[in-house]
């Protein structure tokens, strides 16, 4: 078996990508439910792609953290539309973060993806980062979307889709056999991230208001995760 041809065509599945209905949540269980899926961003030819391991959830008018907290602004909108589709915004004038939106339609959800493990690609994302520590390539909500290479041009696309060339995949690799040991350590990773021992609950990164509430998930002692963790 071309073990790379292979994991490459259960990446670009359609049926392995994460679909409306995975979306169409609570989006605190959506938060939980998306560490340890892969992000991918690209097509066949190239793509980076790497193992959520911290997110947070956020609301609507109940949330006062939430950019939806004062209804559909020009910029919250989209948080009110289909769930699945990319909500990418530019923060402190600085990077941008990347968001999914959840819920139904007209209720107002998001996820922002805050920290992975980088697994494929990783040259291509230490050239955008300018650093070459794998650990800290994606750890942090801007660090992320600069490896990934997402910028606002992604705002608004499909990630139920892979034509739009970002997406949240998942599937097992526990029949690939390989005697190569570069391919055994990347199946060491996906083994690790099919069933994750615990995860743990804080209160969010950065915000002022909401604090109380414990929506920023992680996996309980992962190296990439980014700020205070256990």
């Amino acid at each position: 078996m071309d073990f790379f041809k292979e994991i490459k065509r259960k990446i670009f599945d359609k049926n392995n990508i994460l679909g409306r209905d995975f979306y169409s949540r609570d989006t605190a269980t959506v938060a939980g439910e998306l560490l340890g899926k892969l992000l991918i961003t690209g097509n066949k030819e190239s793509f980076c792609g790497g193992f959520i391991v911290e997110d947070e959830a956020y609301y609507g008018l109940n949330d006062p953290a939430s950019h939806a907290c004062n209804g559909a602004t020009p910029r919250s909108k989209i948080m009110f539309d289909i769930p699945g589709i990319a909500y990418v915004y530019f923060c402190y004038g600085n990077h941008y973060l990347l968001n999914v939106v959840t819920e139904k339609p007209e209720v107002p959800g998001a996820v922002l993806i805050r920290a992975a493990e980088p697994v494929f690609g990783i040259k291509k994302m230490i050239e955008r980062r300018q650093i070459k520590n794998e650990n800290i390539l994606a750890k942090g909500p801007g660090n992320l979307t600069k490896a990934f290479g997402i910028d606002r041009n992604f705002n608004g696309k499909n990630m139920t889709d892979l034509r739009d060339e970002i997406f949240i995949t998942d599937f097992d690799v526990s029949d690939f056999q390989t005697d190569a040991d570069m391919n055994k350590e990347i199946i060491k990773i996906f083994e690790k991230y099919s069933v994750i021992k615990a995860i743990s609950s804080s209160s969010r990164v950065g915000i002022k208001k909401g604090t109380e509430s414990m929506l920023r998930f992680y996996i309980k002692g992962n190296r990439f995760v980014s700020g205070k963790h256990d």
